[in-house]
């Protein structure tokens, strides 16, 4: 029977804040139904970890899960067009068909091959501060997170700089409708449009690939079968996973990261006393920190989970940020400590595990190292959470002073 208590998920507040109202869940009803938009939630994180592993929860939800959070498109065409798309892309995929198109997504996002890319994220961290090289004040979230997320995707992807700010507009928008932050006809029609805009730069840019290889991810993913039609393709659509996930959830991610040890200045102390935290820091960020709060599945069966029934065709949410806070998992949640062991689940668990993780800890660890040569942080006025989603949270401004 599902729980009749409304819990304010998707409200400003719980934006602003979700972890209370995410303990209250775990405490009283860890397997909670969400009348607004007809879906579970699950907060506890054995629930969490089993429901991501498990079979009967299926990544083949790309019509259900857009008409769910496009409500003002449902029966168009518009909306067609957009599952047709998104149903291909490695999130939405299950065996045996993610299975082949993950193998040809970490051609270029294994460890290794990320690792490859450190000087180019370097590089790209170096230039977002050199406006700072000398001290003063910064907006963290559109001055440095922002130019280090989309720098680094264009350069690692070569795209062309030119339209940046047409990237950067495109993806924000795409993101509103994957967090369920675009229920309402304008951004809707502003995600589907983005959606159609980014796959045909993608789809060029593939192309150009195929002519010119190059040093380059896309060439990476192409591989040796650049004159196969179905690669062409298959690559376009990738890229449109990689690209369009990978930029806005970096920016908040490095923002959500400097806040944290802003909020917790023991800790940054404890940082900058002991340098070799920094790996186990990045981690203790991600799991306290985490920029997306949710991903999801499609119940392709009926299922119980924490004695509720889940029915075939009902969409679940599996809190992440929720598990990397349940103590059952984690001693003492609530607090950070850079110290701590033991990976969080913020890019998930098992086959679907994120591919774009060893890129986002990458350019944190670059961005980090960068900013803790600044012997100050000190934080400047008011931030809030405009325009947060389930997997687009992020502090929509941070201004702090970087003492040299």
């Amino acid at each position: 029977m599902a729980s009749t208590r409304g819990f304010p998920i998707l409200s400003e507040a719980f934006f602003a804040d979700p972890y209370p109202l995410l303990r209250q869940l775990r405490e009283e009803c860890p397997v909670y139904y969400h009348a607004p938009i007809g879906a579970w939630f699950l907060a506890r994180h054995d629930h969490c970890e089993a429901a991501v592993r498990d079979r009967r929860l299926v990544n083949a939800r790309a019509r259900e899960l857009l008409s769910t959070l496009m409500p003002a498109l449902r029966g168009t065409a518009e909306l067609e067009a957009m599952i047709g798309q998104w149903s291909r892309l490695l999130w939405f995929l299950d065996p045996p068909q993610h299975t082949r198109s993950r193998g040809l997504v970490m051609r270029g996002f294994s460890a290794a091959a990320i690792e490859r890319v450190r000087g180019e994220v370097r590089a790209t961290v170096k230039q977002a501060l050199a406006q700072v090289e000398a001290g003063g004040e910064i907006d963290v979230v559109w001055q440095f997170a922002d130019a280090v997320a989309l720098e680094v995707l264009c350069a690692i992807f070569g795209l062309p700089g030119e339209q940046r700010g047409e990237f950067r507009r495109w993806t924000t928008d795409i993101m509103q409708v994957a967090g369920a932050g675009a229920t309402d006809e304008d951004p809707a029609l502003r995600a589907r449009e983005a959606s159609a805009r980014l796959f045909g730069l993608l789809a060029a840019v593939v192309q150009e690939r195929r002519a010119r290889p190059g040093d380059d991810m896309v060439s990476r993913f192409l591989g040796d079968d650049r004159d196969d039609p179905a690669v062409l393709e298959e690559v376009t659509i990738q890229c449109f996973q990689m690209v369009g996930a990978g930029y806005v959830t970096s920016r908040n991610q490095i923002a959500c990261a400097v806040l944290a040890l802003l909020q917790h200045p023991d800790e940054l102390a404890r940082l900058r006393a002991e340098p070799p935290l920094l790996g186990p820091a990045i981690e203790e960020l991600l799991r306290f920190a985490p920029s997306a709060l949710t991903t999801n599945r499609l119940a392709a069966a009926d299922l119980e989970i924490g004695g509720q029934t889940i029915r075939k065709g009902e969409l679940v949410f599996p809190i992440l940020a929720s598990a990397n806070r349940d103590p059952a998992a984690f001693t003492d949640p609530d607090r950070l400590d850079l110290a701590r062991r033991g990976r969080p689940m913020t890019f998930s668990v098992g086959p679907h595990y994120c591919p774009g993780g060893p890129l986002a800890r990458l350019e944190l660890e670059e961005s980090l190292m960068a900013l803790l040569r600044f012997s100050r942080w000190e934080l400047i006025g008011e931030f809030d959470y405009r325009g947060a989603s389930l997997q687009d949270r992020g502090p929509s401004q941070l201004r702090v002073r970087l003492d040299a």
